[in-house]
């Protein structure tokens, strides 16, 4: 009988701690809401050339990131910026945030991609 109550006790617990962290997730999204619309992000210096993106936002959530412009004059940062942009945009969407990890190779780009959509997504009232 003690480890019946024991287990109770234990689900109890736990499902209390889960509908916490749902509540405590809802609740971020809400605080953090973002204004819908498109947000542009600073010009960034990336060693080559310069970042700018911007954020599109729909029901208050980052939907999308659009590429404004990214150091592309030869075929090095051509193709170190076909890999690493996508993968950036996807990570940032995913994490709802700019702070994303930077992509190995791609330092300087990562860098100033982070900076513009910090810098757009504060425009949209994050």
């Amino acid at each position: 009988m003690k480890n019946r109550a024991w287990s109770l006790v234990i689900a109890a617990v736990v499902t209390a701690a889960l509908g916490t962290a749902a509540a405590f997730g809802e609740a971020r999204y809400a605080a953090y809401g973002l204004s819908d619309g498109k947000f542009t992000g600073r010009r960034e210096y990336a060693f080559y050339g310069f970042v700018r993106v911007r954020a599109l936002v729909r029901a208050g959530r980052l939907s999308d990131v659009q590429v404004l412009e990214y150091p592309h004059d030869n075929g090095t940062s051509r193709y170190i910026n076909s890999v690493a942009l996508p993968y950036l945009i996807q990570e940032a969407v995913s994490a709802q945030s700019h702070n994303v990890d930077f992509v190995s190779g791609a330092t300087f780009t990562s860098q100033a991609f982070v900076k513009s959509l910090g810098d757009a997504l504060q425009r949209a009232g994050r």
